[in-house]
């Protein structure tokens, strides 16, 4: 029929196109059933929650500590605070000599007599 071998190739193409198509479309021989199989059990389900829950826990757990003050104190904070208590001690003895009681020259003692020898 093809006296040509390049005829013969392009068959042998075809062919293989269509076995290829046929091979990939599902057949009617296969029935899908109407019931859904169930292919895991409910205890499996409720472990792999309780797991997934367990593993959740953890990574936010792992999280937190990203954002976590840290509890001891730093260099820095303990230098700010020597810093702010001397700045205060400087302003109490400051506020301590202006309200230092002074006594100045004694001055004599102006009595007034006129009141009393009016009886």
């Amino acid at each position: 029929a093809f006296p040509t071998m390049r005829g013969y190739n392009l068959l042998v193409l075809v062919f293989c196109a269509i076995l290829a198509l046929t091979s990939l479309t599902p057949s009617s021989s296969f029935v899908s059933s109407p019931v859904p199989l169930r292919s895991h059990s409910s205890t499996f389900l409720s472990a792999s929650r309780v797991n997934a829950k367990k593993e959740k826990r953890l990574r936010n757990k792992d999280n937190m500590r990203k954002f976590q003050r840290k509890r001891g104190s730093s260099r820095r904070r303990l230098m700010k605070k020597v810093a702010s208590n001397a700045a205060r001690q400087g302003e109490m003895e400051f506020v301590a000599k202006l309200f230092q009681h002074v006594e100045g020259p004694a001055e004599p003692e102006i009595r007034d007599d006129t009141r009393r020898s009016r009886r």
